[in-house]
């Protein structure tokens, strides 16, 4: 008897164990899915504010400079992200770099233009009159071309005031610096569309501004002019940089936004990268809002001004070939 005894108490203890493991098995099906890790949206630093308000549990952003990502693009590095929000330049000239070095695109088809930025100057409230009165109530780059480095006080200004200090950025690194030279290179070929040939025309007034302007730094123009009142007295930047910095208390309501012609603008969209294993979908008119909602436009038929990626690149050649050395 007490050896059917232990044999029945055997028994039931196995029941009882191959029970307890379909439970648990029961458990870990009936269990939540672990939460799929975040996409990664790289963001052009233009566009840091925007993507702050995309970023939730599912969207991971990662911002730098875009000539920073496509530097990497062209070494055939990765794009460090599932998609890239960024002005529409840098997608052609990707694209552009990736045909020549005989490699496919690394993101796919990019999205219709969700918002517009237009390229403003800010100038020094105190001298805006100035030089509103020397350039005829035009302030573009043929008047500019003329004035950077000239003493104010020869123009009716302050001798206080030193020479009339005018800024870009690095078009290598930013869209403001890449626009930058579109519109000087469109008004110096007297041509709205512009394309090489046209640079031949343009090459000398845009060496003469390169050499008066000099070599910029990382940092960004509008940084300077606000941490420093003695750096520039103007800087052409994309409209959407300036929202935050004209209200900063560093500006003390001393900067003014003026617009400048020809109008060139950059256009901002949104490109998958190239052959991921799940697709990111991110709600475009979400995207849009957030980017109209900090300082960019929604975009209309016109064209923004930009020449094609193979210009652009003649062009910044140009430009820093141009720019004095320092050191």
């Amino acid at each position: 008897m007490r050896r059917a005894g232990l044999a029945v108490g055997a028994l039931v203890a196995l029941v009882a164990a191959a029970f307890a493991v379909r439970t648990l098995r029961a458990a870990d099906t009936d269990a939540d899915p672990a939460p799929a890790p975040p996409r990664v949206l790289v963001c052009a630093t233009e566009m840091a504010e925007a993507c702050t308000d995309l970023a939730d549990a599912t969207v991971e952003v990662r911002v730098e400079p875009p000539g920073t990502t496509a530097a990497r693009l062209r070494g055939g590095g990765t794009l460090g992200g599932d998609a890239w929000l960024v002005p529409r330049p840098w997608i052609e000239l990707v694209q552009d770099d990736a045909r020549a070095a005989g490699r496919p695109a690394p993101f796919g088809t990019p999205s219709d233009t969700l918002a517009r930025s237009a390229l403003v100057v800010i100038v020094r409230s105190d001298r805006r009159a100035t030089l509103e009165a020397v350039c005829a109530d035009r302030i573009d780059w043929a008047c500019l071309a003329v004035r950077a480095g000239a003493p104010w006080g020869g123009l009716g200004g302050s001798d206080a005031w030193g020479t009339v200090r005018v800024a870009i950025d690095d078009p290598t690194r930013t869209t403001s610096g890449l626009v930058a030279l579109a519109q000087m290179a469109r008004t110096f070929a007297h041509r709205d569309e512009i394309d090489e040939r046209d640079l031949e025309t343009a090459a000398p007034a845009i060496d003469a501004v390169a050499a008066a302007l000099g070599r910029p730094t990382d940092r960004t123009a509008i940084d300077t002019m606000l941490e420093q009142a003695d750096s520039f007295d103007l800087v052409l930047t994309l409209e959407a940089d300036t929202r935050v910095a004209i209200a900063s208390p560093k500006a003390s309501g001393q900067l003014e936004l003026v617009e400048v012609l020809p109008e060139t603008a950059a256009d901002a969209v949104l490109v998958p990268a190239a052959r991921l294993d799940t697709p990111f979908v991110l709600d475009l008119e979400r995207v849009r809002k957030a980017l109209t909602e900090n300082g960019w436009h929604f975009a209309d038929k016109t064209t923004a001004g930009v020449p094609s990626a193979a210009t652009l690149r003649a062009l910044v050649a140009r430009w820093t070939a141009a720019v004095p050395r320092t050191g």
